[in-house]
Order: C-alpha cells, then sequence, then structure tokens
C-alpha cells in the first residue's frame, strides 16, 4: 500500500490564499499531542506569517519597497512550510489521521511522478572565512529545492540534524566553531514533496 504525504510546494497559492493556509497551519500545530517533537520552532513560524500577514496589507499601494518586502516575506514562509511540512510528514510515517492534524494538504497520486535521485558528488568544503563550510552537489532533476542538514554529532537514529533550506544546488554555512568535525547530508525536493537524501560526509572546520 502507497504511504501517504504530504503536499510540501505551496508557491503556487496566491497570496490571500498562501498566508490563510499557514494560518490553518499554525493553528492545526498548537497544541497538536501528534506532533510534541517538532524542530523547526512554531514560534518561528508564526512570526514568519504575521510578517507576511503584516507586509500584505502594506501593499495596497504601488509602492516597490513594499511589494519587494512582501515577496521576501512570502519566499521565508513558503520554505518555512516546505521544511515543517517534511518534518511533520517524516513522523506521522504515512499516517492519515496525523498528517491530517497538521492543517496541511495531501499529496494525491500523480502529484509526484517526477521522480528524483539522490544527490551526487556532494562535498563540503571550507568556506572564504574561518568557521565556514560550503555544502554543494551536483543539480538533481525535477529538485524545487534542497535541505542541506548538519550536526556536531556522530549521526544516530537518534541525532538532531540542523536544517536549512536553498532553492539552490549550494550553500555556505557559517558561525561554525573551529576544530569541530561537521556531518552533513542533502536531501533535494521535488516539486510534489518527492525527496532523496544524499550519503553522510563529514569534514573538520577550520
Amino acid at each position: 500500500m502507497k504511504k501517504e504525504k504530504l503536499l510540501t510546494d505551496y508557491s503556487k497559492l496566491p497570496d490571500a490564499k498562501l498566508n490563510l493556509k499557514a494560518i490553518d497551519v499554525k493553528n492545526a500545530l498548537t497544541a497538536n499531542p501528534n506532533f510534541t517533537s517538532i524542530s523547526v520552532s512554531l514560534a518561528d513560524f508564526t512570526k514568519l506569517q504575521e510578517d507576511f500577514e503584516e507586509a500584505l496589507m502594506k501593499v495596497a499601494s504601488s509602492d516597490r519597497i513594499k511589494i519587494a518586502l512582501k515577496n521576501q516575506a512570502r519566499l521565508s514562509l513558503i520554505q518555512a512550510m516546505r521544511q515543517l511540512a517534511l518534518e511533520v510528514d517524516a513522523q506521522s510515517n504515512g499516517d492519515k489521521a496525523k498528517l491530517l492534524s497538521s492543517g496541511f494538504d495531501l499529496a494525491y497520486a500523480g502529484e509526484g511522478s517526477s521522480s528524483i535521485t539522490q544527490p551526487t558528488d556532494f562535498k563540503i568544503s571550507e568556506g572564504l572565512n574561518s568557521g565556514e563550510l560550503k555544502f554543494s552537489c551536483k543539480k538533481v532533476l525535477y529538485a524545487l529545492s534542497y535541505i542541506f542538514e548538519y550536526t556536531d554529532e556522530i549521526p544516530g537514529e537518534n541525532t538532531k540534524w540542523i536544517a536549512l533550506s536553498a532553492t539552490t544546488k549550494e550553500i555556505t554555512i557559517k558561525g561554525l566553531r573551529s576544530g569541530t568535525r561537521i556531518y552533513g547530508r542533502i536531501r533535494a525536493i521535488g516539486t510534489k514533496g518527492q525527496e532523496a537524501t544524499s550519503e553522510i560526509i563529514s569534514k573538520l572546520v577550520q
């Protein structure tokens, strides 16, 4: 039986509907007993939703600066929704009732037809400055975005990964402690939530 999954891409929603969907998710996850250990802070997500709503209210005029700020807030909210949906999806393990309780929409058959492959040529290299590492891989066909995950623990079943999202296949992580060994992996995310994860590699921070 095919495991139920959540829709993770809300970039096609118009502004007003995106804001309403974010509010639905915020309300559904607040005090939700199914998701008590979500690493994505609900308070941070709420702030992004409120920032977008506020920016939305300020673009009634054609002020280009206000429109740019709204677009920036929209992108941040969409990325946060994608990351949150992925974590909810993983914790639900295909349980439809749990998935629906999150406020997100289910991905329906046919929406993930363009399969994606595991990111290849994954590299962790030194950044331009001390305390920086650059994660990169080859472009994955049909990938809409990438989630770069890292930890300073030896990876195990209960490892808490720090995740950063981007629409590009590379990112520079800053503020790392020199002398620390960082373990990392990349998840490629398809347009309808399908995903594939790279191998785990590590590098010492200079």
